[in-house]
């Protein structure tokens, strides 16, 4: 039997798993079963990292892994498994090992975690250093197994029974408020890695961390990550005021603390949430001078198709509140939706320039079909000529912003077979 102390845990940092890192890392280290376990997030990952801690101790990788950076991370854990062998412990999550578990075990991995991870990874690496086979442990899928469990039939993480990052390890990120969402927009995987069940975490939780990464690290300033951050509190289909503005009161009054940024990205609002009661209630207390909204589309037929359940017209309104709020709406649009016409693109083109002209900036987005969602089996996104011609003048003018001019190429690649 291997003791926890003679076990390193590497996870392998990238840019799309900055905050799937903090959540898994601050479970493994709060775990007592694992309080010797050596931890490691190297800044940059190298194979000769990998070989130097691999000389001296026993060896696990932890990869979380999105669709947007499947092929790059599994073609590096194939080099991985053909160099060490069965001498090291490969272990994949996130979104695109919960909707594709048989692609991870086909390109090496031992393991894959599927929907929520964080107590899971516990439990596979308790018995990964104990030596125990894993069968039977939620959520953990084996070489052996012939069929993959699904996330809505698996237990249901309770947010304030973990960190929301890594106080010992030094791992930060934006503090993860709520999980999960029931709106089922066929473009989005949410629902699916989480079930659709919408959980928050509690006041007294997150005063509680906040406190202590002031106290260990200087904490100044955090955001809060929500997929609807207006949703807070409640059932995730009706804001609840009262309990954000609790919320919003206890952490903005923690000593020392400066900034909360809420709304903002990497979280957004739905504009059928947008309130002058809300917003006005928030300008008190939160930093950000930006809200995120996602109107998606300037198509109500394409709106409906994705299953939004809001209109354009909602969308309208919430920037209009927003920009009476005091703030600035930078207003997502995704270009290329399933079922798009060339008039349902000049919609959005026109929306476009009329949410800028009343004050507003755009954030342009190109469908994905990501595994897991409704649409994962469209034809990814493409912009016609005049589409990008609209987009480059608003770019070039100040007001776009996004990564639609690379998302294309991404949104075939996440189309494409490995």
């Amino acid at each position: 039997m291997t003791a926890s102390g003679d076990v390193t845990f590497v996870f392998r940092t990238h840019n799309t798993a900055r905050y799937s890192m903090a959540a898994i890392i601050g479970a493994l280290e709060t775990d007592p079963r694992l309080q010797d376990l050596e931890i490691v997030a190297p800044h940059r990952f190298s194979l000769g990292l990998v070989r130097q801690i691999a000389a001296r101790r026993r060896l696990i990788i932890g990869y979380s892994i999105m669709s947007t950076s499947r092929q790059e991370l599994l073609k590096e854990a194939q080099y991985i498994r053909k160099e060490f062998g069965d001498s090291i412990v490969l272990v994949g999550g996130g979104a695109h090992a919960t909707a594709r578990p048989s692609e991870l075990l086909s390109h090496g991995f031992d393991y894959v975690v599927v929907g929520e991870g964080e107590q899971a990874v516990r439990d596979l690496v308790d018995a990964v250093i104990n030596e125990r086979e894993p069968a039977g442990i939620p959520g953990v899928v084996t070489q052996q197994d012939e069929s993959y469990p699904s996330p809505k039939d698996l237990p249901t993480v309770r947010l304030d029974d973990f960190p929301p990052f890594a106080i010992k390890t030094n791992v930060g990120g934006p503090i993860e408020v709520t999980r999960g969402c029931p709106f089922r927009c066929k473009f989005c995987a949410t629902p699916f890695i989480t079930g659709g069940r919408v959980r928050h975490r509690s006041i007294d939780s997150i005063v509680h961390w906040l406190s202590l990464a002031v106290d260990k690290w200087g904490f100044k300033r955090t955001w809060f990550l929500s997929p609807n951050a207006l949703s807070y509190g409640g059932h995730g289909r009706r804001p609840s005021p009262e309990k954000m503005e609790r919320l919003l009161r206890r952490v903005t009054s923690v000593p020392l603390f400066e900034e909360l940024y809420f709304g903002s990205f990497p979280s957004e609002v739905r504009p059928d949430f947008v309130t002058r009661q809300l917003l006005d209630m928030m300008r008190q207390y939160v930093a950000n001078k930006t809200v995120q909204i996602g109107v998606q589309s300037g198509s109500d037929r394409v709106l409906q198709l994705a299953g939004r359940n809001h209109t354009v017209a909602q969308g309208v309104d919430a920037v209009r509140i927003a920009l009476d709020c005091g703030f600035v709406p930078h207003v997502d649009m995704i270009f290329g939706l399933p079922g798009e016409s060339q008039a349902d693109v000049s919609a959005s083109l026109e929306l476009c320039y009329d949410l800028v002209e009343m004050g507003a900036m755009i954030h342009a987005h190109v469908f994905m079909p990501l595994p897991g969602s409704a649409f994962e089996n469209m034809p990814p996104g493409h912009l016609d000529r005049r589409c990008r011609e609209v987009l480059g003048d608003l770019a070039r003018r100040g007001v776009l912003t996004g990564s639609w001019g690379v998302q294309e190429d991404l949104a075939r690649r996440v189309a494409s077979p490995q």
